[in-house]
């Protein structure tokens, strides 16, 4: 009789039957027809991504039905098997395309006999490695020899294990999952402290850890540390240009924007197709304001993977700042809908809509990223400021707070609550603003750096003319956001000076130069 093993779960597709084992006990969980059916089309799918068309054309046969039944009927398998959908063993979501099983299915009768198993104790080292590893990969089972009396189970290579299902929680997209895929990373280094996968895997997860999920920006110094461990290792130029790109990441998410550009610029000559490294250099020359080159690497990028959100995400900025607004909201839209987990789309959409001086909308729209529960301090501080320009000051102050709480290490929303509760003296103040032209003179040269210290000056050291110098070298960095220092709050002391228009101007001016250029090279986005 053909049997199906999906980590805990023991399928039987001539019998209609799936049931549970835990150690020797064997518990039947009960399953309609049609779901029992949707499970055995994921299975012999696993680890593809299994569109709902492809489902009911195989499991519905002929019948027409939508989506939503689709749906309907994923939830109703998860609920059988136990399956939490925000943090999946079994059935993973994967937005705007489909389904995909995330086990890999075992069929005892094709194991082969010299290949270690689970339920076999070969060697006892081996054996402990591989029962820790089985735990952490199902749902509370526990290996034992009673079960081991009925079939034998084929285990993969330990580290391998490891390393796919870091690899996994890694892209997920959020916090938790992240710390997960630190730990299964480390965990397969104890084991191999030289795999490459592995040292770059955990490289990554530190750094992702520091950019997206506000953690000590040490972290980021230890990620860099295991990238160029991976980097030192004799490989392929393939090999060395994800390793580089792990390097980029770590100066990236330490805060060095011209270190990890020229890394991540590195990593794409090692590996023409590494699009990820591609997409992550054009985020950086957005940032620098060359919005041309930004948008012909992001395209790039774009062409070697097109179901590549980050990269939609990225040419959308890059419409809105060359002034193509009406296509830069409909993709800000559409992003927003599919990925709701996402941080950067989460702030983004909301964002735009602020800039555009459309602000009752875009405090509805930050509403609803707070129900997400999207921690990051620039959404909070950007929410706040709209609570400041709707409902007042003293109302944002709560919220500015919030911003500092959520990323303690980071200095501008830390800065922003000291001067609007004038907790920084002139003096201190002055102290940080050396501090900030230091860290540019080391490579720190992201442009909200000055923005920052322009508002340190402004509001602590009451010096508008300072102000407007920081701001003038936020330009010179290639700060682009007219927009938002025109409806600011925060610089609401520097509308009656005309240098500050001025400089407004400047901006536009560079802007609408681009805007040219990219109608020269490109059709336009909007017809």
């Amino acid at each position: 009789m053909r049997q199906v093993e999906l980590l805990d779960l023991v399928v039987e597709p001539d019998q209609y039957k799936v049931y549970r084992v835990l150690g020797s006990n064997r518990q039947e969980i009960e399953l309609p027809k049609l779901s029992f059916e949707l499970l055995m089309y994921l299975i012999e799918h696993a680890g593809k991504v299994c569109t709902v068309e492809q489902i009911t054309a195989a499991v519905w046969k002929n019948t027409i039905v939508s989506s939503e039944t689709i749906t309907q009927r994923i939830t109703l398998l998860r609920k059988a098997l136990d399956d939490d959908p925000k943090q999946p063993t079994y059935i993973e979501s994967v937005r705007g395309r489909g389904y995909r099983l995330l086990v890999k299915p075992i069929e005892p009768s094709a194991v082969e006999p010299k290949k270690f198993s689970f339920r076999v104790p070969v060697v006892v080292a081996l054996l402990s490695i591989a029962v820790v590893l089985y735990w952490m990969l199902s749902k509370e089972t526990q290996v034992s020899d009673t079960a081991a009396m009925n079939t034998e189970v084929q285990a993969s290579n330990p580290v391998e294990l490891l390393i796919e299902r870091g690899s996994y929680y890694f892209s997920t997209g959020q916090g938790d999952n992240t710390n997960r895929a630190i730990e299964l990373f480390s965990e397969a280094l104890k084991l191999e402290p030289n795999n490459r996968a592995a040292l770059i895997g955990l490289s990554l997860a530190l750094s992702k850890s520091v950019c997206r999920y506000n953690q000590p920006a040490e972290l980021a110094i230890e990620a860099k540390q295991y990238a160029m461990q991976a980097l030192a290792l004799n490989g392929s130029d393939s090999d060395k240009s994800k390793a580089q790109a792990a390097v980029a990441y770590a100066w990236d998410c330490f805060g060095n924007l011209d270190q990890a550009l020229a890394a991540y610029m590195l990593s794409t000559q090692l590996d023409a197709k590494n699009y990820a490294s591609m997409g992550s250099a054009a985020h950086l020359l957005e940032t620098k304001g060359e919005l041309i080159q930004a948008y012909n690497l992001t395209l790039k990028a774009k062409q070697l993977q097109p179901n590549n959100h980050m990269a939609d995400l990225q040419i959308s900025r890059i419409f809105e700042l060359l002034n193509f607004s009406s296509k830069a909201q409909l993709n800000y839209q559409e992003l927003f809908v599919l990925y709701p987990d996402n941080v950067f789309i989460n702030e983004a959409y909301p964002r735009f809509l602020y800039f555009q001086g459309r602000l009752t909308e875009a405090k509805s729209e930050f509403e609803k990223v707070l129900k997400r529960d999207i921690k990051r301090h620039e959404v909070l501080a950007y929410y706040a400021e709209l609570v400041w320009l709707l409902e007042g000051k003293e109302q944002a102050l709560p919220w500015f707070k919030a911003a500092a709480e959520v990323s303690p290490g980071t200095s501008y929303p830390n800065s922003l609550v000291q001067i609007l509760n004038n907790q920084l003296t002139a003096q201190e103040a002055i102290k940080r603003l050396e501090l900030i032209e230091e860290a540019v003179e080391r490579g720190d040269s992201w442009p909200i750096n000055y923005i920052e210290a322009s508002l340190i000056a402004l509001w602590a050291v009451k010096d508008q003319n300072a102000a407007l110098g920081y701001l003038q070298k936020a330009v010179q960095l290639g700060y682009l956001n007219s927009e938002y220092l025109a409806l600011s709050p925060l610089f609401a002391a520097l509308k009656e000076r005309p240098e500050f228009y001025q400089l407004i101007d400047d901006i536009n001016q560079r802007r609408e130069k681009m805007h040219q250029e990219f109608l020269a090279a490109y059709p336009p986005p909007e017809t």
